[in-house]
């Protein structure tokens, strides 16, 4: 459990907030500030450790293959280092805001009368029973449990293979010949890299001990706690959003998305389901985004978002695609500019993973990264 704590803190929590503290220091125009909040910004963030340490992860088994654990966790590391050094002044901007969010919300609350005062302790406590159970169970249970599941266990050998051979190859069909595992086709590598980087940080972890006995304890939790981590931020999504209108009819939004079953089986069963969902929404919000505020700052984001929907599935090419043509039929600006950003837009989202597909299709399998995985 110390080990999957390590690596979920690392990648999930400090590697996102150096992303976060970048696109902070981006937001920053001037003197003055756009209009995404830091705090909308900081919670975006919390789902791109993983997607980014993968895409550079993608990069590097590519470009420079066949080194060991070491290096490519060193690597990652650099990069990150890199990009907290860049972002660093971003975290004054985020404290500021802390400290006028706490000082606010205590003279709000000392302003309310008794029963708003227990109404608003009942709803965080009511919301922190929610997260605490569920976190309790899993952790307790459901990630105890091991693989299992057509797509997990494709991606979970695909991962493996990565790690074994340290290098992402093209080719018209993946074998392993130590196991037997065949896939013909291509499978998206983003989710299957997760339990590469996982079983690299395993390897620095038990770097005295074999191969083999480095991987044996609990190997995979890490990569078992995708699927619900991103389901959370899923509803993180739903609350913020509609809390901007109304808390309790945030709270609803949560209530009604937990009652679907689909949705909860996406919370505790081992799948990819969240994963890509959450980077397909996001590329919608900055959609709009991009459309209404027609800023460099938005269509970057809504390139990266793009791009990450298609790292993760075929069906986030599609969605790639369609916000390509939304931004070029919706933006109201002349023909030319609108021309000039849809075809930045489609650069953005080969560099942050759509290069898989025309890769593969020079190389690979051809049209085989038309297979659904």
């Amino acid at each position: 459990m110390i080990a999957f704590l390590l690596k979920f803190t690392l990648t999930n929590i400090l590697f996102s907030l150096v992303i976060g503290l970048v696109l902070v220091k981006l937001n920053k125009d001037g003197k003055s500030y756009k209009k995404y909040s830091n705090f909308e910004l900081l919670l975006y963030s919390l789902g791109l450790g993983p997607i980014f340490t993968v895409l550079i992860l993608y990069f590097l088994l590519m470009l420079t293959p066949g080194y060991s654990n070491l290096f490519y966790l060193a690597a990652v590391l650099l990069i990150y280092l890199v990009l907290l050094i860049w972002g660093r002044k971003s975290i004054s901007l985020i404290s500021a805001d802390i400290k006028g969010y706490l000082k606010l919300s205590i003279k709000t609350y000392r302003t309310l009368h008794l029963l708003e005062k227990i109404e608003r302790v009942l709803f965080v406590l009511f919301l922190s029973a929610l997260l605490v159970g569920f976190l309790f169970l899993y952790l307790n249970h459901t990630l105890q449990t091991p693989l299992e599941g057509h797509d997990i266990l494709i991606h979970g050998n695909i991962g493996k293979l990565y790690y074994q051979e340290k290098a992402v190859t093209y080719s018209k069909n993946i074998y392993n010949k130590e196991n037997g595992f065949f896939f013909p086709g291509s499978p998206k590598p983003s989710f299957s890299l997760l339990l590469t980087w996982e079983m690299i940080v395993n390897g620095c972890i038990h770097r005295g001990e074999g191969a083999g006995q480095a991987q044996d304890m609990a190997f995979d939790t890490y990569f078992k706690s995708i699927s619900a981590y991103y389901g959370l931020l899923i509803l993180f999504l739903i609350f913020y959003w509609l809390c901007r209108k109304n808390k309790y009819l945030a709270l609803l939004g949560i209530v009604v998305s937990l009652s679907g079953l689909r949705f909860f089986l996406m919370l505790i069963n081992f799948h990819m389901d969240s994963f890509r969902i959450f980077f397909l929404l996001l590329s919608w919000i900055f959609l709009a985004y991009s459309i209404k505020k027609r800023d460099h700052f938005s269509l970057f984001l809504l390139g990266a978002f793009s791009g990450f929907t298609a790292f993760t599935h075929l069906i986030g090419v599609g969605v790639a695609i369609i916000n390509c043509m939304a931004l070029l039929t919706f933006l109201e600006r002349p023909f030319k500019e609108r021309a000039l950003k849809t075809a930045v837009l489609f650069l953005l989202v080969l560099v942050f993973g759509g290069i898989h597909y025309l890769l593969e299709a020079l190389f690979g399998s051809h049209w085989g990264f038309l297979t659904y995985l």
